[in-house]
């Protein structure tokens, strides 16, 4: 059962999460969408973070990523970092600067009973969200 923020499934009072918060790259955040998209979870949310250290592919992978959430039917999705919130193009997703203000966010909206798929790059340090959540 994996304890470091890659992969790991966490039951809190109001969510069941899929917490993959180590590492993220174009490749791994596909798979990750794709499958999460195709399981058998309920009232599904995605909460991701930037993909670092892309250069200058970083704007035209984060909108790919964008594209792949549209494709695969995940219609809840909360996008933090200045790559994402620089793609915001008013397309139904909730788009934060960085992680300050989505945590702002979440404290007076609470997220409950959802399936949530949190991916990011080590430096988003996604895993603070779980005492949110």
């Amino acid at each position: 059962i994996p304890q470091n923020n890659r992969s790991q499934i966490i039951e809190t009072q109001n969510n069941w999460i899929l917490l993959d918060a180590y590492n993220a790259n174009p490749s791994s955040m596909e798979l990750a969408l794709k499958n999460f998209a195709k399981s058998d979870n309920n009232n599904k949310t995605v909460i991701l973070g930037d993909m670092f250290e892309l250069g200058s592919h970083a704007r035209a992978e984060h909108k790919s990523i964008i594209e792949l959430l549209k494709k695969n039917g995940i219609t809840s999705a909360y996008l933090v970092g200045s790559e994402f919130y620089s793609n915001n193009t008013n397309d139904g997703y909730q788009y934060f600067k960085d992680f300050e203000s989505l945590k702002a966010h979440l404290i007076l909206h609470p997220i409950h009973n959802q399936s949530l798929l949190i991916k990011g790059s080590r430096g988003m340090a996604l895993e603070r969200l779980v005492e949110l959540l």
